[in-house]
């Protein structure tokens, strides 16, 4: 009996690790069905798959607590979508901002509002008909989450692109390689104030943070079983991936560098729509995008219909007008989404510049008078003088530095 329970074991162990396709492919089907409807067909699917090639949705939502690991109907503030070959060693990292305005459901929105309205099925769901990939897998992640897995790796080391003052916890990060623990890495990656250019600036130091932790978890791979990690870990997480993804990924992280990581994020501009700031995706743009580094998860029955494109081209660029000039608030009959009674045909609003990272100058300068107050100074009184001693080689950073 003792023997034929052991034996019992062995197989199911191989059947879930190797598996016979058909056992899996219900198994999956199951699973994505739950996560989409019975909607969902793999008739839909990529274009084409390679075993060792896998595309995930990284998902940060705006949560601190996870004492009982319930994230669902919160904001997204992070979304990133990762393809990862565990043959090459290559990383696709592709960006979208929170702000972004995508077609949920019938309607257009932020899509970090999609987790919001249905949860992590309708955040995939809606990226689906956006990009047109086929996202089956997720792993969703709450601020604890990060705090605890970058502590667990022993921390980071990221070499930060410009100094920067963060008012919680009176932090100040110099340019340069720091160390980051959790919680100042938590602090540094959720702060948008510090950037000209708001969240768009955040994206692109999250994802050189990324890149920096990707280091950091081979060479933590090197003193211990990676997948003993995981496991231990996964409390943190929220993820379907099944287990074979996961030993592919935790079997070859040695194949993986942060000079094989490369990183993009949905071109477009930002856009304020009746009082409401927006980041407004150059569809032409994404899907030359998508194509070039994304093609075959391609779906192979998707069209520009389900995520709005014709429609938002078409119908809908009425709505993209500046807001109207009384006292910055919307009209009591604001014009339809869904109307565009002058028939026009152009579609953004004077686009503004590629962003880049903020470079502010950490110059003292003689002249303080011009400096132009802080947000929360009241109007009437005068700008501070700047510190004499207030420079980025003299900021306090022995909270992270090592």
């Amino acid at each position: 009996m003792k023997l034929k329970r052991i034996l019992a074991v062995v197989m199911v162990a191989v059947l879930a690790y190797f598996g016979s396709s058909a056992i899996l492919d219900k198994l999956q089907a199951r699973e994505l069905k739950k996560t989409f409807g019975e909607g969902y067909s793999f008739d839909d699917n990529a274009v084409s798959t390679n075993e060792h090639e896998h595309l995930i949705l990284l998902v940060g939502v705006d949560k601190n607590s996870d004492s009982d690991n319930n994230d669902d109907f919160t904001r997204t503030d992070t979304i990133m979508l990762m393809k990862a070959n565990t043959e090459t060693g290559k990383i696709d990292i592709l960006s979208i901002p929170r702000d972004s305005r995508v077609k949920i459901r019938e309607e257009f929105d932020k899509v970090n509002h999609a987790h919001a309205f249905g949860g992590i099925e309708l955040t995939m769901q809606t990226l689906r008909n956006f990009l047109g990939l086929d996202i089956d897998y997720y792993v969703q992640v709450n601020y604890k989450a990060v705090e605890n897995i970058i502590d667990a790796l022993g921390g980071v080391d990221f070499d930060v692109p410009e100094g920067v003052s963060i008012d919680v916890g009176r932090l100040k990060i110099r340019e340069g390689m720091n160390h980051f623990d959790g919680q100042h890495a938590l602090w540094y990656l959720r702060t948008r104030k510090i950037y000209v250019n708001g969240d768009i600036g955040r994206v692109k130091a999250q994802q050189g943070f990324v890149k920096a932790m990707v280091d950091q978890i081979v060479d933590k791979s090197k003193k211990i079983n990676l997948m003993t990690f995981i496991t231990n870990y996964l409390k943190y997480v929220k993820t379907n991936l099944p287990m074979p993804i996961m030993m592919d990924l935790a079997n070859n992280v040695k194949v993986f560098s942060s000079d094989k990581v490369s990183t993009y994020m949905v071109p477009g501009h930002e856009q304020t729509i009746y009082a409401t700031s927006y980041y407004i995706p150059d569809f032409e743009k994404t899907l030359k995008l998508v194509d070039r580094h994304f093609k075959d998860f391609k779906l192979k029955n998707w069209d520009k219909s389900k995520a709005g494109f014709e429609k938002e081209h078409e119908e809908n660029t009425g709505s993209l007008k500046p807001n109207p000039p009384v006292e910055n608030q919307a009209p009591a009959n604001p014009p339809s989404y869904n109307s565009n009674p002058n028939n026009e045909t152009y579609y953004y609003y004077e686009p503004e510049p590629e962003h880049q990272y903020y470079e502010p100058s950490y110059e003292n300068t003689e002249d303080t008078s011009k400096q132009e107050p802080q947000e929360d100074s009241k109007p009437s009184e005068p700008a501070p003088e700047a510190p004499q001693e207030n420079t980025v080689e003299k900021a306090d950073t022995s909270d992270i530095d090592e």
